[in-house]
């Protein structure tokens, strides 16, 4: 086996995992989500003004054709009035005129209030739909300044890919093996060299003693780091 031929292959790892971590982290995603979120949010304000403008309009029309049925009660009574003798009962006629008098009076008061919402809701529902074009570029222009950033990245990790085949094919399937191996386990550098005396993974001195046991163990199972277990290149 041949631990210092995993290092330039450790070194395009290490670079795929940094630039897949970016595509991950990149602004253009926040600002294409941030974008989408407004104009969904505007979309459904839209809606619902629109819901609203119509249960006003079918309040209203309610109101209305209350409205009239309280006339022609009215004007029934009142012509019974015009025919009544006895005192009782015009004074019943008048009771009821009044209770159809104030019942009216409500409802006009309840109609001029959503005559009222209906007209604001006008003027609220033509901005918001004004609105919602230039949400709607917005949106695509950060779409498509995500997609043109992801398609660079993404470029960059198929070039990387290719030269980690590259140098993946140029190390022993035994050593190469044994890689796959401790990198699924380890969090940091899965080989590393000893620099100046201390591991090159997790940069903890080695003493001479544990040196010249590595050099005895190299390029085998054994040569590992005694701290972070990685594979050392002696």
């Amino acid at each position: 086996m041949d631990f210092r031929s995993l290092l330039p292959l450790q070194a395009v790892d290490q670079r795929i995992a940094q630039l897949e971590h970016r595509k991950v982290q990149l602004p253009e995603h926040a600002a294409a989500s941030s974008a989408a979120a407004a104009l969904h949010t505007a979309r459904v304000e839209a809606e619902r003004l629109v819901k609203r403008q119509g249960d006003i309009t079918g309040e209203i029309n309610r109101l209305e054709l209350r409205g009239k049925e309280l006339d022609a009660k009215k004007a029934k009574y009142e012509a019974q009035l015009k025919t009544v003798i006895a005192v009782r009962e015009a004074e019943a006629l008048q009771h009821e005129i009044a209770g159809v008098a104030g019942e009216h009076s409500s409802l006009d008061d309840a109609e001029l209030i959503l005559l009222d919402e209906s007209e604001t809701l006008d003027k609220r529902i033509v901005e918001s739909r004004a609105a919602v074009p230039t949400l709607e570029a917005a949106a695509e222009q950060a779409t498509t300044a995500l997609a043109t950033v992801l398609a660079a990245v993404d470029a960059e990790i198929a070039a990387a890919n290719d030269e980690r085949n590259r140098l993946a094919s140029a190390v022993d399937g035994e050593t190469l093996a044994l890689y796959e191996q401790v990198r699924t386990r380890m969090s940091g550098a899965a080989v590393g060299e000893i620099l100046k005396g201390s591991c090159g993974g997790c940069r903890t001195s080695l003493s001479v003693k544990e040196q010249a046991e590595m050099k005895k163990v190299a390029d085998t199972h054994d040569a590992r780091c005694p701290y972070c277990g990685c594979l050392l290149a002696v």
